[in-house]
């Protein structure tokens, strides 16, 4: 059994790495909202709350910050039903909203285990490997067979994200412990 520290240690430097490049690039653009702690439903929709607000401050319309929303709850989910579970029942992550110069930045980070990284890895290969054309057909295909994983999900999100980003979701594992790994996703919603 690990402890708490150990994993929620890596969440918490992966988060501010990312938030210190961040300040130091300096410029108009930059994180609109960040959140490091464990996953929950009222976290999920103040986070989701919050970063609708934060898109529309900066002078966005309506309808893409309605697209970074739909991308944060796909994102929230996916953290949800594949993150590990430590063992008070938690699933550690983080969250950042970025503005940059070619639209808006949601990236997650969680902990998986080695076999579902196996899985997330694949499923991101096929994904990245599709044309938009592609991307709508297998959409279509897995909404209208309805088909719920063992997980609860149908295996949309990651679908979902890859038509409203409209570009490769990008994402990286970096080893945190024993056949753990740090999974972090970043999903850009274009201007």
């Amino acid at each position: 059994m690990r402890d708490f520290e150990s994993i929620h240690r890596p969440l918490r430097e992966e988060m501010h790495q990312r938030l210190q490049g961040r300040a130091d690039s300096g410029g108009d653009m930059g994180i609109l909202v960040s959140y490091t702690g464990n996953l929950s439903g009222t976290a999920s929709d103040a986070l989701l709350a919050l970063s609708e607000q934060a898109v529309m401050s900066v002078g966005s319309p309506l309808k893409r910050s309605r697209r970074v929303g739909h991308v944060l709850i796909e994102a929230l989910q996916n953290v949800s039903r594949h993150g590990w579970v430590d063992a008070q029942g938690e699933t550690p992550f983080f969250l950042t909203l970025e503005q940059t110069p070619l639209g808006f930045q949601v990236q997650t980070g969680n902990i998986v285990d080695f076999d579902m990284a196996s899985e997330l890895r694949e499923r991101l290969a096929t994904v990245n490997g599709m044309s938009r054309d592609e991307l709508r057909k297998a959409y279509v295909e897995t909404l209208c067979e309805g088909e719920l994983s063992e997980r609860g999900g149908a295996g949309l999100g990651l679908l979902s994200m890859a038509k409203r980003s409209e570009g490769p979701l990008n994402y990286q594992f970096s080893e945190c412990g024993e056949e753990l790994f740090m999974f972090t996703l970043a999903v850009l919603v274009r201007n």
